[in-house]
């Protein structure tokens, strides 16, 4: 086998550093520009503002037809978040993603709606006094949920999240569905980690229990 000539191996080199750098460019642009959106939407143009929502309301509304259940309450929901986000846009810091600024918004109103409804079926994750109450023995792990979210199990995954309390919904949508840290669900609800982990390790029992009655 000839031996590789110096200039070949780093021209093979650069050819895969390429697409990296394309990708890093691509995000960086993209954030870029959604920066400048937002700076735009908050001295009052609404085709800027027009140009955000078209590039956040499928996520938006997947969110709130997760959280919600129902195709027109997440139409009408996914209506009322853009608009509140708007009437609130020059409160927005950019110290922060405008992503997690409007899964903040998105799921604290949906949380409302929800609340706004006759209860539904779920298990009360705080004691009346406030105090988070984990659960003691946490036997199902987040790996075998997300394993699940990838089968074909999917739909029921789906179906069980009407058992569990908006809040924990809140927590599995961020970690499951938007792929965000421990770190950022914190962040995003404004809520402490241990919080965070509490609600999820409780609505993850809850799921496993109905997903095993429904087997």
């Amino acid at each position: 086998m000839m031996e590789e000539k110096p200039q070949e191996k780093v021209g093979r080199m650069v050819e895969r550093a390429i697409p990296d750098r394309i990708g890093i460019w691509a995000q960086s642009s993209g954030q870029m520009l959604e920066d400048s959106l937002v700076k735009a939407s908050q001295k009052g143009d609404m085709l800027a503002f027009n140009r955000l929502v078209l590039k956040w309301e499928k996520t938006v509304f997947n969110i709130a037809l997760r959280m919600l259940k129902e195709r027109e309450d997440a139409a009408e929901a996914t209506q009322e978040i853009f608009f509140r986000a708007y009437r609130n846009i020059d409160r927005f810091r950019q110290t922060s993603r405008f992503s997690s600024w409007i899964y903040r918004i998105a799921l604290n109103h949906c949380i409302s709606r929800i609340r706004q409804k006759p209860p539904g079926i779920h298990l009360s994750l705080d004691e009346p006094n406030g105090a988070v109450n984990p659960p003691k023995q946490l036997r199902v792990t987040e790996t075998q949920l997300d394993h699940l979210m990838r089968s074909e199990e999917r739909d029921r995954v789906l179906g069980a999240l009407e058992y569990l309390s908006p809040e924990q919904r809140a927590v599995v949508e961020l970690k499951f569905f938007q792929g965000m840290t421990f770190e950022d669900i914190a962040g995003i609800l404004e809520i402490p980690l241990s919080t965070v982990k509490s609600r999820l390790y409780t609505g993850l029992e809850i799921l496993k229990v109905h997903l095993a009655e429904k087997a």
